[in-house]
C-alpha cells in the first residue's frame, strides 16, 4: 500500500514538473518567436528520466556480462573440470584406464551433457597417455584459444 502511496505521489511530482517545464519552454517560444520541439519534449523531466534508466541499464548490462565472462566462467570451468577428473579417477579404478575420450566418460548421462563444452561453450581438448595412466583437459579460456595464458588445464600424466 505504501508503494502504490509513493508511485502515485511521484508520478504526479512528475507530472507537475513536466507542465512546468511545457509553460517555460511556451514561454520561451512566444517571446522571441522560434520553435524549441528538442527542449520541449526531449530535455522535459520524463523523458531525462527514461534517457537515464535507459543508459544505466545498457551499462549495467555491460559490465554484468563483462564480469560474467571474466570472473565467474574461470571458476565454473575449474569446477566443472574438476568434476570430471573426479569421474575419471572412478572409472580408472573401474576399468583400470582412463576413457579414450570425454564421451565415452560422458556416455548417455543428462547431467552430463554439458562436460563436452566449457562454459564458454567451447570444446574441451582431451589427450589420455599411450598406455592410458595419465590425461591432459584443457578449456581454451575465455579467448578461445589453445595454448595461450587464460587456458585452464587439468593433467595427470605420471612419469616413470
Amino acid at each position: 500500500m505504501t508503494e502504490l502511496i509513493l508511485e502515485i505521489l511521484v508520478n504526479f511530482g512528475l507530472i507537475r514538473e513536466d507542465y512546468k517545464h511545457h509553460k517555460k519552454i511556451s514561454k520561451k517560444e512566444k517571446a522571441d518567436g522560434k520553435k524549441r520541439p528538442f527542449q520541449r519534449y526531449f530535455l522535459q523531466p520524463s523523458s531525462i528520466m527514461v534517457i537515464s534508466v535507459l543508459v544505466i541499464g545498457i551499462i549495467s548490462s555491460f559490465l554484468f556480462f563483462s564480469y560474467q565472462r571474466i570472473s565467474i566462467f574461470p571458476k565454473k570451468t575449474k569446477k566443472e573440470i574438476m568434476e570430471i577428473t573426479e569421474r575419471m579417477e572412478n572409472w580408472k579404478e573401474e576399468y583400470g584406464t582412463y576413457p579414450t575420450d570425454l564421451n565415452e566418460l560422458i556416455g548417455n548421462n543428462p547431467m552430463q551433457q554439458e562436460w563436452k563444452t566449457d562454459s564458454w561453450n567451447r570444446p574441451y581438448q582431451y589427450a589420455v597417455t599411450e598406455d592410458g595412466k595419465g590425461y591432459l583437459i584443457v578449456s581454451a579460456g575465455s579467448d578461445g584459444k589453445f595454448e595461450t595464458e587464460d587456458d585452464i588445464k587439468k593433467s595427470n600424466y605420471v612419469l616413470e
